[in-house]
């Protein structure tokens, strides 16, 4: 299972939200719900000690709930969608135990380790995009590679979008400004939204 279905055919991406690690689970449900009333929201990125009761909310909202950097038990526990590591050496072991939930790497600026990763059975990929110093966009050359979605995990504006949607990201992330309030996440999702329109 990857974070949401693939970007369609005018390779429109989806949002991957990624929640702060101490948020407080009322304004993370209240910025989730405005984030999906106002864009194509996919996934979100939550921390291990969200309550129990929260994972369920965000589902409702038609959003993979991804656990961040867990024990397989803990995503189990939580009957979340998936996991988000920032290594690929353990994705093999924990697709032994996690069959059926999705497994995401951040890979950084690395070519090696999202290789490594996607071969491993990863079912995304994310991208430090906004740190590559130099050479072929990273995302770009995933996508003319591989088909294991890309997340381009640098948060990204409306004004940041002309450079980022040629590379063709499957998920883009929304800048952290939107966990602020409802109110700021309707506009920041809302503004990248429209701008993709």
């Amino acid at each position: 299972m990857s974070p949401g279905d693939r970007a369609g055919a005018m390779n429109t991406p989806r949002f991957f939200l990624a929640a702060p690690a101490d948020i407080a689970d009322d304004l993370l449900l209240s910025c989730a719900a405005a984030a999906t009333r106002s864009g194509d929201c996919a996934s979100i990125l939550v921390g291990e000690k969200i309550a129990a009761a929260t994972v369920p909310a965000l589902q409702a909202l038609g959003l993979a709930v991804i656990i961040r950097d867990c024990e397989p038990r803990q995503v189990h526990y939580l009957k979340a969608d998936g996991i988000h590591i920032a290594r690929a050496q353990p994705v093999k072991s924990l697709r032994a135990t996690l069959k059926n939930e999705s497994i995401g790497v951040f890979a950084a600026t690395s070519r090696h380790i999202a290789m490594e990763a996607a071969e491993a059975g990863a079912d995304y990929i994310a991208f430090a995009q906004a740190s590559q110093a130099h050479g072929e966009p990273l995302i770009a050359w995933w996508q003319d590679i591989f088909e294991v979605p890309a997340v381009a995990f640098d948060p990204v504006d409306a004004a940041g979008l002309a450079a980022l949607l040629p590379q063709r990201p499957d998920f883009i992330r929304p800048m952290d400004e939107m966990w602020h309030s409802p109110e700021d996440a309707a506009r920041v999702v809302g503004d990248v939204a429209k701008a993709m329109k």
